[in-house]
Parts: C-alpha cells; structure tokens; sequence
C-alpha cells in the first residue's frame, strides 16, 4: 500500500494546474484560471474597458483610429525626410558649371577654375549647397587665385540649385615682356600672365638697365605696375591721343609714354596720382594744339606744372 502524504503534490495535478503554452499564446484569453474582463455590450459599464479582452465596437473604432493616426503620422515623417534629402540634393554642386561671358580667341583652363572652386568648397563645405552659397566670398577667392579674371557672376533657380558660374575676363591695355616671362596690364594697373584676347598693340620698353634674373621673373613691383595702367587709361580717355608706346628709362621713379601722331615724348612721375598726372598731360596738349607748339618733349612730374623744350 502506497502511503500519500498531505503535503505532497500530485505532479500531474501540477501540469494540469500550469499548462505550457506556445509561443505567442499568453494573450490567449480563454486560458484557464483566467478571469475575462470586459464587455462587448455598448449598455455594460465595464471596469477599465481599455484593458479588457472584450472591448465595444466603439471602442475597438477608437483604438483603430489611434492606430491609424500613428501610421500616418510615421508615413508624414517619412515623406517630410524624403523631401528634404531630395532638395539637398538637387542643390549639392557636384561639378561647378562654368561659362565665360566673352567670346576670346584662346580657350581657358576650364579645369584651373574648377579645382579652385573645389578648394573653396574644402573649406566652405555647407556652402556646396547652392542655396547656401555666398557669392561674394566665392568671387573674392576666385579673384585672389586668378588675376586674369574682373568679375565671376552667379546664377540660380528659385529654389536655390541650378548655380551657373560666369566668368569675365580683364581686357589687357599693354603687354611687358621679359626674358623669363611676359605680363599683361590692364587699365586698372592689374597685371595677369593669361590672356583670353587678342594681343594689345602697346608695349613696353624696360631701358631701365635691370636684368630679368635679378628680379626672380618679377618684371616690376604691383605698385609700378598699377600706376602704368592707370596712366595710360588716364591719358587715353581724353581723346587727345592714344599711346603708342611706352619707355621705361634708367631714371628712377620715371615713365616716358609716347601718343600717335605726336613726335615727343611725356615724362611722368610714378609717385604722383595717375589720374592727376593724365589731366595734368591733357592741358599740356590742349595747350601746344592752341599754340601750334611742336614740342621735343614735355614734364609733367611736377604737380599743376607741365615743363618742355
């Protein structure tokens, strides 16, 4: 005879008690020893109804429309992303689109402009986007690396891609050759080694007596050279002749320019003002055109004042 004990458990009594369920199966609602809650009656007050398995069909209407402002809130999320990674890339500039206003006679480097741009894009990154280019930076970096160039205009959609880079060049006044190098200045005083036009009539004589080597292929300083353009398109805008050459002498702080039609020369001084000293040459000629005076050569280094013989 088997003795049994009260405190002794049934093991089998125990699987009945605790059923193994599947995977997934905790919320099955009928399980046993489980109370059911909830109502499907629109009548029954139930406790906690949004907790209960049985829920109304009001109920059941409400949590399907939370479930369906969750989904199209995710799906706005995801359309309002979608639309700011596609204006981000319509705007990115992958490769910067140039063109040159003026129609030259040499093709540029087309690629030297590309890489500078690309330089400045290094150290503007966010400025890649077009709609966040500033195109006044960009022009002043462009014009540092580039003295051939006066102007970079810019052009964009409303949106802010679509950027065209135009490129205009300096139109040359005179060239100055060198044994190493030759330089082009234009009106302004600026000189570039580039040329996208046809090349100037004018050019300078160096009498100066320096040779080439001792100057490390720097024909002159900015300073000399920016007044030389000046006085030249001082002297010209006057109508009273064009400059035909110019002569640099051994004398310091001197430039002789020589105008067509006319057999002496105009000594200038590189420490005044320019465009003083241009007015200054026009009265002189004004004057000897009155006077029928064919002069050898006339001074203008002495400010207000014109010397010839």
């Amino acid at each position: 005879m088997k003795l049994k004990f009260p405190w002794a458990k049934n093991k089998k009594e125990a699987n009945r008690r605790k059923p193994r369920l599947m995977q997934g199966q905790d919320s099955y609602i009928f399980r046993r020893s489980r109370t059911i809650t909830g109502t499907k009656s629109a009548k029954v007050t139930a406790s906690a109804p949004a907790r209960g398995q049985f829920k109304t069909d009001r109920l059941q209407l409400m949590e399907l429309r939370e479930h369906r402002r969750r989904i199209l809130r995710f799906l706005g999320g995801v359309l309002v992303a979608v639309c700011i990674l596609a204006f981000l890339v319509v705007n990115f500039i992958v490769t910067p689109p140039i063109t040159f206003v003026q129609q030259g006679v040499r093709n540029p480097a087309t690629k030297s402009y590309e890489e500078t741009i690309y330089r400045y894009f290094d150290d503007h990154p966010l400025e890649r986007f077009g709609f966040m280019l500033r195109q006044y930076e960009l022009e002043a970096y462009i014009l540092k690396n580039h003295s051939e160039i006066v102007g970079v205009g810019m052009a964009r959609e409303w949106y802010g891609g679509g950027v065209q880079f135009a490129v205009s060049f300096r139109q040359p006044l005179l060239t100055w050759k060198t044994g190493v190098s030759q330089f082009y200045v234009d009106s302004q005083g600026v000189a570039f080694t580039y040329n996208h036009f046809a090349e100037p009539a004018l050019k300078v004589t160096d009498q100066s007596g320096i040779p080439p080597d001792q100057q490390s292929g720097i024909v002159a300083s900015t300073r000399f050279i920016r007044f030389l353009g000046q006085i030249v398109g001082a002297v010209n805008s006057y109508g009273l002749g064009e400059v035909e050459s110019v002569i640099i002498p051994a004398a310091t702080r001197q430039i002789d320019v020589k105008l067509k039609g006319r057999g002496y020369l105009i000594k200038t001084n590189t420490d005044r003002d320019p465009l003083q000293e241009g007015e200054d040459v026009a009265h002189a000629l004004q004057y000897f055109d009155r006077k029928n005076i064919q002069p050898q050569y006339v001074d203008v280094r002495v400010a207000h004042k014109a010397f010839y013989k």
